[in-house]
């Protein structure tokens, strides 16, 4: 069997629970992923093999794959994707409806959009009999080696303080966004009560951290990171605050407490399906109006950390085990003065 996951990478944690579902029930068939290469360490933590899928690949890159799975299915929604399944030959397709999926002789199933995103696979689950997802909160495992690495990688940034992630990038449009000032406050404020603050983004956004961390004395991990140990690291801070974004879907998929910050989007369709506190902007004067993050102050945002670090005990300091060797920064970004 074949997978054909999303190419973002909050829209892929969401499919996880899916695919977990599917390698399950293959009946000791092979599962495999086709996903972009640099989401791939997702896959592998859940015990699927992996076919990285490079950017644009359509009706060619099918091709290649003819004759090697029997049940192909995509969780994307595009003509493209689409077109990729056709050419693999499987005897089983399956598609979300629309965009040609009908014409190209596909097998279909429908998109509940008033659902979470987790269930977007379930119609495709149920034509393979396949037990479909809960609502119980998922988390991802992850093994040993790499949670020790994350420890490691907390002891770098603050031996015994508690550790708080900011995640503030987002690429799903401005209006997801909590703006930089406001996290500039958050992170200042983190900082003065003794919290050691890293901030993490994604690769292009490198000047966006930066910034953060000039204005409020955070340390930035490397963007050159594979996402495992990405969210290594996520997994062993003591909390994390970020906008609906990929990084922060991915921090409370691995069990990090998580602040979710919610403007126009609607937690109803995508809220972490790990353990998260979201905080929704405050709804506009004007009923019909999106809900702006301009109008979420930084203050809520404290809040509702410190509100999740005393419910987690974390506020207290923990993981004193020293790992580190001295002037060993381990490729993060130095403190900077805070002017």
């Amino acid at each position: 069997m074949l997978v054909d996951l999303p190419n973002w990478l909050g829209d892929l944690v969401h499919a996880l629970p899916a695919l977990v579902s599917l390698g399950r029930g293959n009946r000791g068939g092979e599962t495999w992923a086709l996903l972009p290469a640099a989401h791939a360490p997702l896959a592998r933590l859940v015990g699927v093999g992996v076919i990285e899928r490079p950017p644009g690949a359509g009706l060619r890159f099918g091709r290649r794959l003819r004759g090697r799975f029997d049940v192909v299915l995509t969780a994307r929604h595009s003509t493209r994707a689409k077109l990729l399944l056709m050419a693999t030959g499987a005897s089983v397709r399956l598609a979300s409806r629309g965009r040609g999926a009908a014409t190209l002789g596909l097998a279909t199933f429908s998109v509940v959009r008033s659902r979470h995103q987790r269930h977007d696979l379930d119609g495709a689950l149920l034509a393979l009999a396949v037990q479909t997802p809960g609502d119980d909160r998922f988390l991802l495992p992850l093994p040993a080696e790499l949670a020790a690495l994350g420890t490691r990688h907390r002891c770098l940034l603050g031996d015994g303080s508690t550790v708080v992630a900011m995640l503030p990038a987002t690429r799903g449009g401005n209006g997801k966004q909590y703006p930089l000032k406001r996290y500039e406050v958050v992170a200042r404020e983190l900082v003065r009560a003794g919290v050691a603050v890293v901030v993490i983004v994604g690769p292009g956004e490198e000047a966006l951290a930066a910034q953060l961390a000039v204005s409020s004395g955070a340390r930035v991990a490397p963007t050159a990171w594979p996402l495992g140990e990405t969210a290594a690291l996520l997994a062993a801070c003591d909390a994390a605050v970020g906008n609906d974004s990929g990084l922060t879907h991915l921090a409370a998929v691995v069990g990090c407490a998580t602040v979710a910050l919610f403007g126009p989007t609607e937690p109803a369709r995508t809220a972490p399906v790990g353990p998260a506190v979201i905080v929704r902007a405050p709804s506009p004067a004007d009923a019909g109006g999106p809900r702006s993050l301009n109008n979420l102050s930084p203050a809520d945002v404290v809040g509702a950390v410190e509100t999740l670090l005393v419910r987690s005990g974390e506020r207290t300091p923990a993981r004193t085990v020293r790992l580190a060797q001295p002037g060993d920064t381990g490729g993060y970004a130095p403190l900077r003065p805070h002017r």
